[in-house]
Order: structure tokens, then sequence, then C-alpha cells
């Protein structure tokens, strides 16, 4: 994605999907950007599990409002 801005870096494949699902939920442009090596070794956690959430750069501060009104429980 051209001109794009990474939001967020999701700890798991389904944390991925359900992050850039709710992205596209508000009409965002969410790719999922893993890492190389990580993806390679079937690897699904950890630092090389990590998956990078990218928007188009000029969407960036509405992703970034949307996942800061995520619902999520203090402590995790």
């Amino acid at each position: 994605m051209e001109n794009s801005k990474i939001i967020y870096w999701a700890e798991n494949q389904i944390e991925a999907d359900l992050i850039c699902g709710l992205m596209k939920e508000c009409n965002i442009p969410c790719t999922q950007l893993k890492e190389s090596l990580g993806k390679s070794l079937g690897l699904q956690f950890g630092i090389l599990g990590q998956i990078a959430l990218s928007v188009p750069e000029d969407r960036a501060a509405e992703a970034e409002a949307v996942i800061l009104d995520m619902d999520v429980p203090a402590g995790n």
C-alpha cells in the first residue's frame, strides 16, 4: 500500500484479523504486513509472529482513533 502508515502491531493472526475487520467496517482500507521470517517458519506469536496493520496515510488519524475507542478491559 503506497503512502501507508503502520497504526497497530497485532500479537497474532486472530488479533490482526479482528482489528483489520474493524477498520474495514469503518471503511478504512487495512493491510496486514507479516514479518517474512516468522511467516516462513510458521510462527504465530512473539516478535517474529507479530503482524503490522497498515492504513492509507491520510486515514491514519481516523484509524488510530478507532483503536483508542475499542472497549478493551483494563489489564489486557
